[in-house]
């Protein structure tokens, strides 16, 4: 399995303090939500976009690029799951065009970093394999 040579600190990597911004923003939202919602979609929300900068930092401070990929993809997952629930809320005029819209512009950003991310990885598995195979 293809190990790291050195570890970088998560917390300077801007993917990591975006998914931060954004988690805080969709907190700061849901607040506002109807009772109703306390324990199903504002739950949902809070708990997927906590969900990004906890895998993010968990999977860049793997030894293991498999590993490290792995969370990558698990966070892209939930980036994914927000934007969804960032649909339903704005079906629901739960927010406004305006947030829905800065919102989902964040969360495409952040997906295409981790995707970015993912990509660069699968070229080091791949050409592990490669040498491998020689």
């Amino acid at each position: 399995m293809k190990t790291k040579t050195d570890l970088p600190d998560f917390r300077e990597q801007e993917v990591y303090k975006r998914a931060l911004r954004f988690r805080r923003d969709i907190y700061a939202i849901v607040k506002n939500f109807p009772e109703i919602e306390k324990y199903n979609l504002s739950d949902q929300m809070r708990r997927a976009s906590a969900s990004v900068p906890a895998n993010f930092s968990e999977g860049y401070s793997n030894h293991y690029y498999g590993k490290e990929r792995d969370r990558l993809n698990t966070a892209l997952g939930s980036i994914a799951e927000c934007q969804s629930f960032l649909d339903m809320a704005k079906m629901e005029s739960y927010i406004t065009q305006v947030q829905y819209r800065q919102l989902d512009d964040d969360a495409e950003i952040i997906f295409g970093m981790l995707l970015g991310m993912i990509k660069e990885i699968d070229k080091i598995l791949d050409q592990d394999d490669k040498e491998e195979e020689e």
